[in-house]
């Protein structure tokens, strides 16, 4: 069934490409195809165009001490970020601080560090707001930390955490690096976008109307990690293997189009979560809000009390609905939130969450057509 016949409410998973990215993406395919590596005239256009899309987003971020890595997507922003790190510096110390409700894509990297190859890390919960405060971070630092790695927007809960703060605070620590995993905070904070105090920067494009499998990281020019995958060198040496052109364009395009957006699209979406906040809160009896005390407008994370969230989320979906109940990325492997679980919330609630997450192509009227529903629904499921 086409997407358009759905009222899709799961786009802190994946977005829908906008046009104009997949206009870049074909365009270029057919009129740069060459290599950027190649020293032909053909080779040669191609890399100015990869060169010029760095400086473009640059500029966006106003960052003029980082370069820009093309990759796959956050999947390997991250483990390029954390493992990089920790291979490269590992004379410095072997201690490392993250946080319990990260992406899979960060809490596993940490996780085989600790198993494989020895590295101590500290996982700090997230307080009563749902937040990590720069006090959390200092207060775990040892003289053997080389790493802090701390997302922007929690992909489950919507929670914000005070990078910039964090970060003003980290660089009295110069042998501490700090990255963070800003998937979920392109274009969709109503705040300026510093990342001048990080030292990694983690961006998808696919859940800003991107590509999927296309992604960057931000890194300080000053900073040496060590490359993953060894080969020709391309990507400033972290990334060996052919550029690829048309994502890379593509991906500064989804960029630059969020980035201009951010604050219309946010005024707008903050419209619709507070009618549905509004409607899950009269309703104590049959939903319970999983939300930080300062609330980002593009993800809802609610549980269902009297109801299974799963049966609920398939009851949805057969009503052409599309909600999760956790994350995407480890739904599969994992029963019930281990991100509400990290806010303290008791096991029943945490194991039957519901994420609905916006965006600016949503309308009211699907969010009264998602509200009538879900009412519908809890009162028909034994």
């Amino acid at each position: 069934m086409p997407i358009d016949n759905l009222i899709y409410l799961d786009n802190a998973s994946t977005t829908k490409v906008d046009e104009n990215v997949l206009k870049v993406y074909e365009q270029t395919h057919k009129d740069f195809f060459a290599n950027p590596s190649s020293i032909h005239k053909a080779g040669q256009q191609a890399k100015y165009l990869l060169d010029r899309s760095r400086e473009d987003i640059l500029k966006i971020f106003n960052l003029y001490n980082h370069q820009v890595i093309y990759l796959s997507g956050a999947t390997e922003a991250n483990n390029l970020a954390i493992k990089g790190v920790c291979f490269r510096y590992k004379n410095r110390g072997n201690h490392l601080i993250t946080s319990s409700y990260e992406h899979p894509s960060v809490l596993e990297a940490f996780r085989q560090l600790e198993k494989e190859f020895g590295y101590q890390v500290t996982y700090l919960n997230p307080n009563s707001d749902g937040v990590i405060t720069k006090e959390m971070v200092v207060n775990a630092i040892t003289d053997k930390t080389i790493l802090v790695s701390i997302m922007y927007v929690n992909n489950e809960i919507g929670a914000i955490n005070p990078i910039k703060e964090i970060g003003l605070e980290l660089a009295k620590y110069p042998k501490v690096i700090f990255h963070t995993d800003a998937s979920q905070a392109i274009g969709k904070l109503n705040e300026n976008l510093d990342f001048s105090s990080v030292d990694l920067v983690t961006i998808s494009s696919h859940k800003i109307h991107g590509l999927v499998g296309s992604g960057i990281l931000l890194k300080k020019k000053n900073l040496e990690l060590l490359p993953l995958a060894s080969g020709g060198g391309q990507e400033y040496n972290y990334r060996s293997g052919t550029e690829d052109l048309p994502n890379a364009l593509a991906t500064k395009k989804a960029i630059e189009i969020a980035m201009k957006h951010s604050k219309e699209r946010y005024e707008y979406v903050s419209k619709l979560a507070d009618r549905l906040i509004n409607y899950l809160k009269s309703r104590p009896d049959l939903y319970e809000l999983n939300l930080p005390k300062e609330i980002n407008p593009y993800i809802i994370n609610f549980s269902t009390i009297t109801k299974k969230s799963s049966v609920v989320v398939e009851a949805l979906s057969n009503n052409n609905i599309l909600v999760s109940s956790v994350s995407a990325c480890h739904s599969s492997k994992e029963k019930g939130s281990y991100v509400v679980k990290a806010l303290g919330k008791e096991y029943k609630i945490a194991n039957n969450t519901i994420r609905v997450s916006l965006d600016y192509l949503n309308t009211m009227e699907e969010i009264e057509i998602f509200i009538s529903t879900l009412e519908k629904i809890i009162g028909e499921i034994r």
